[in-house]
């Protein structure tokens, strides 16, 4: 083994580019950081907002997986995909800021996370923020995270707005309070037309500490224990297996790879394990829990030119010069320029449907986005807190091998009904001046279904995932993986600190509060070394 050092984060992604950050602000704390992907912080692809669409799905920049046969959507097989360089998601992600419902936390502490209420995480988002904005009560400051309002703004931005307050959607102002009723413009991590990935905001300083090891290109294959504890990490690097020392081993490489890398090492579901020839270290529902956000959407013909239209090499040419030179036009916009929480029914206490306009149209079924030929939009939208599940398998013990993505997107009907009430919402929004004003005619579903068996056909043969997966460490009581210090029990000196440990996903995209559990988990570490 190589020399002990203090900590070892597996994963440099939306939270293990966080922690190595803050851990080596002490000089005294050596850290390994450890990357499967390589270092893309100079890619154009990774650095200009619109660079998401060539990334999502190439084997260059993410994990390019693909679920199992889903018989809740058809039995289509689902490409999802994750950041794999440094910054993980966050550089590969729709840049969206999203913190959630106050609701979600207080709902994670009845599954057993305490300490982890809207109020326990606020001072986190908070720390983590580099707000370019004016000053707020709601938003950091001094943070390295860079968050704020779009560059560049679709001119449909406004009609889109106006047509959901004329539905009795009130227009919220501010939507990081912990409400996300309402309809916005929301916040994005690529202010002033750049993005600020995990890699950009707290590595690219961190990496010039001489007590931080990045290691890239390096896949872990498994913790190693000795007598109940953490003492290291086996990796594949070069072709070469080396084994790294460490006094504390993270893993933060997210809902995935975190829970591959646990059963791999003997931590998981025994009988599983058992039957896999994989010594039980510790048997816990590792890869249980797996949650999702699933989206439907309608997208419309528009009238006015749109970001997938024209969409011609001149075009395209023209566009990314300006960003060179100006940071604005559509390559420095992130997708998503509006937003907002709907309910799916009158009796709904709070709103469950998360909803997206995007200024183009775009098929994602394929797993890799393909622009429309004529000017279009989407308007979609998920069910914020779903109920179906799914779970995470090993498929062999070799790292190199993706594990099994067993998810039933749509599995529980309620789901569905969420989706098809929203679908006839949103149909009368698109209907309403002054949007209306705009729309010439339907791109999908060509042609509006009438009943509601077509509606639900529709939505299990379109409905997408939102590449927001949480759940499969969940943090709780003495029957979850991790303790609400993030501590995987049964295993000393180990902890899972990535999207993965979240009891149930938060109601909107899920990077802003990995960060934030990032933020928390590095104090939580230092503290433990006092």
């Amino acid at each position: 083994m190589t020399e002990t050092v203090d900590y070892i984060s597996a994963g440099a992604g939306s939270a293990g580019a966080v922690l190595a950050a803050r851990l080596t602000e002490d000089p005294a704390v050596r850290v390994v950081l450890i990357e499967a992907g390589k270092d893309r912080t100079a890619s154009l692809f990774v650095n200009m907002p619109v660079g998401s669409f060539a990334m999502i799905g190439n084997p260059r920049f993410s994990w390019s997986y693909r679920t199992e046969p889903d018989p809740s959507l058809g039995g289509r097989t689902i490409g999802w995909t994750g950041g794999r360089m440094l910054g993980g998601s966050s550089a590969i992600n729709g840049m969206v800021y999203v913190r959630g419902n106050r609701q979600d936390y207080a709902r994670w502490v009845e599954k057993g996370a305490t300490g982890w209420d809207w109020p326990d995480m606020l001072p986190y988002f908070l720390k983590s923020e580099n707000y370019q904005g004016e000053p707020s009560q709601w938003h950091g400051s001094h943070g390295p995270l860079r968050v704020g309002l779009q560059n560049t703004r679709h001119s449909l931005a406004d009609a889109v707005i106006a047509a959901f307050v004329a539905n009795g959607v009130p227009h919220r102002p501010e939507y990081c309070d912990g409400d996300q009723s309402g309809v916005y413009e929301n916040l994005t991590t690529a202010p002033g037309g750049r993005r600020c990935s995990t890699a950009h905001g707290y590595l690219a300083d961190a990496r010039t500490r001489p007590n931080l090891r990045t290691m890239t290109d390096t896949l872990v294959d498994r913790v190693l224990t000795e007598q109940g504890r953490a003492i290291g990490v086996r990796v594949l690097r070069g072709g070469q297996v080396q084994d790294i020392a460490g006094n504390t081993v993270v893993l933060s490489s997210g809902a995935i790879q975190s829970p591959a890398i646990l059963m791999r090492s003997g931590i998981g579901p025994g009988a599983a394990l058992t039957e896999m020839g994989i010594p039980v270290v510790s048997d816990r529902p590792v890869g249980q829990n797996l949650q999702d956000h699933c989206g439907v959407g309608l997208a419309k013909f528009v009238d006015v030119p749109t970001y997938n239209s024209p969409f011609s090499p001149l075009t395209i040419a023209s566009n990314l010069a300006r960003w060179v030179l100006t940071r604005k036009r559509p390559m420095a916009s992130a997708a998503v320029q509006v937003m907002a929480g709907v309910r799916s029914s009158p009796d709904v206490e709070e709103p469950d449907i998360a909803v997206s306009f995007l200024p183009l149209a775009i098929d994602l079924a394929s797993g890799r986005p393909q622009m429309h030929k004529r000017p279009g939009i989407s308007v979609g939208g998920n069910c914020m807190r779903p109920d179906s599940r799914g779970e995470l398998r090993l498929a062999t013990r070799d790292p190199n091998e993706q594990p099994i993505i067993d998810h039933r997107h749509l599995g529980d009907y309620r789901d569905v009904v969420r989706l098809r009430n929203f679908l006839k919402f949103l149909d009368k929004v698109m209907a309403s001046k002054p949007l209306a004003d705009h729309v010439t005619g339907n791109i999908s579903p060509a042609v509006m279904p009438r009943s509601d068996d077509e509606w639900d056909a529709m939505i299990r043969e379109t409905a997408v995932v939102g590449y927001h997966s949480v759940g499969t460490c969940r943090m709780g009581g003495e029957d979850a993986v991790v303790d609400p210090e993030l501590r995987v029990r049964g295993v000393d000196n180990l902890r899972v600190i990535d999207a993965s440990v979240m009891p149930l996903l938060v109601s909107g995209n899920t990077n802003a509060a990995t960060i934030a559990i990032a933020e928390r988990g590095a104090e939580m570490l230092l503290r433990a070394a006092a």
